[in-house]
């Protein structure tokens, strides 16, 4: 069986980055990859700004303090500066609104008193340039402040709204499809009679590609008879990227590798040394990815985040932020009877101050649905090693629909 890190491997050398491009609003950009070069088209700030609620003053004028100064307007953001200040005048600024003429500092209101008839009290001294803002400091019109290929985040929209991009160019996310394979299978909206059970798989997959971004179609369930399974595997494999669930062992109806084959997907292996998930196949035809994941639902959810979730992401274009991945220390004793494979055991991680603790869940084995709800995270445990003391730093991986600061209860 390939190593976990060798199975990684074989998968993203044969990943590429999507080149379609999509047109999207601001308000669908997070998470997205830039596709275009942005330029500014105006200076930022627009023009000499207050960055202080105040006073703007001619620094000179205040060289001794306190001084009294004459009000001559109020000038709050949004609003343009009628008078200009000359010696023994000063004008309210609020944050964020054009410095009048005349004025090169502004003391903040904190340092100033109030006084009766339009007069202010300058508590303190101010130098040249103080609180303002200059046209221009943080970008000038026509400089690139983007680059093509960057990840989108709130900070990039945000400058983005601010030089007028409402619609961004991005590259396009994969088309994902799944399919459930199995005739004891029914939806969740049915009861199952007895030998079925409800399908769970398509359901997680299709939340962990909600949670980077991803709207997968669901294909539905092929029954174990290889002319449905072959009619919606034909179908799965016009998307960029095909989801199987179940039907990949070594049982007499796991009738999937051997329809993959006839349809010329090249298969590049059908096990890793993972554990849960030791069933998992992965191939290529053309440009779709195709995975065979267990039939177990733990097993599932592990190898999406192993191996599928990697490939989505650098499908995307964003080739770095695969996986949420620390150091804990393990809160007790944990042993296991073989260890030739890499194991991922549920945990649930809380942290205190800059340290983080880990402690393993009760867990059944991949088909304990419940033990993942109690968890938010993996404990990762190398090929060889057989027991993990308390006490011990490990290596951890959280869930690929949690963030970080997520604890359950």
């Amino acid at each position: 069986m390939l190593s976990v890190d060798k199975a990684l491997k074989i998968v993203m050398e044969n990943v590429r980055t999507i080149e379609r491009i999509d047109s999207v609003g601001l308000d669908s950009a997070n998470g997205r990859v830039l596709a275009e070069d942005i330029f500014s088209d105006i200076d930022m700030p627009p023009f000499n700004r207050s960055s202080m609620d105040g006073y703007a003053v001619i620094s000179d004028d205040i060289s001794n303090v306190p001084a009294e100064l004459s009000i001559i307007e109020e000038i709050p953001a949004g609003h343009f500066p009628k008078k200009r200040i000359v010696r023994g005048t000063t004008a309210k600024i609020m944050t964020g609104a054009p410095v009048p003429e005349g004025a090169d500092a502004v003391v903040m209101v904190e340092n100033t008193e109030s006084l009766k008839d339009s007069k202010v009290k300058i508590l303190s001294k101010a130098k040249k340039g103080e609180n303002i803002s200059n046209r221009g400091e943080d970008v000038k019109k026509g400089d690139k402040i983007l680059s093509r290929g960057i990840l989108l985040r709130c900070q990039e929209i945000s400058i983005l709204a601010t030089v007028g991009k409402y619609k961004v160019k991005v590259l396009s996310q994969p088309r994902v499809s799944i399919l459930a394979t199995g005739t004891e299978l029914v939806e969740p909206d049915k009861i199952p009679s007895i030998g079925q059970i409800r399908n769970s798989n398509s359901y997680s997959l299709f939340a962990q590609c909600q949670s980077i971004g991803i709207k997968p179609e669901y294909l539905g369930i092929a029954i174990d008879d290889e002319a449905d399974l072959r009619e919606k595997i034909k179908k799965g494999l016009n998307y960029d990227v095909f989801l199987i669930s179940g039907g990949i062992s070594m049982g007499d109806y796991d009738f999937v590798p051997s329809i993959l084959r006839d349809m010329d997907v090249k298969i590049e292996f059908e096990k890793v040394a993972i554990k849960p998930g030791k069933p998992v196949l992965f191939g290529t035809k053309d440009n779709t990815i195709v995975f065979g994941l267990p039939g177990n639902p733990v097993s599932t959810m592990v190898i999406y985040d192993i191996f599928v979730k990697p490939v989505l992401k650098k499908m995307s274009g964003d080739s770095v932020n695969f996986n949420f991945t620390g150091k804990a220390m393990i809160e007790k004793d944990f042993s296991r009877k073989k260890a030739e494979r890499q194991e991922y055991i549920p945990v649930r991680v809380t942290r205190s101050g800059m340290e983080a603790g880990a402690m393993p869940v009760e867990f059944h084995g991949s088909a304990d649905m419940m033990a993942i709800t109690k968890a938010n995270g993996l404990l990762i445990i190398p090929v060889g090693i057989d027991k993990i003391n308390k006490g011990d730093i490990c290596n951890v991986m959280w869930f690929s629909s949690t963030d970080p600061s997520y604890m359950p209860s």
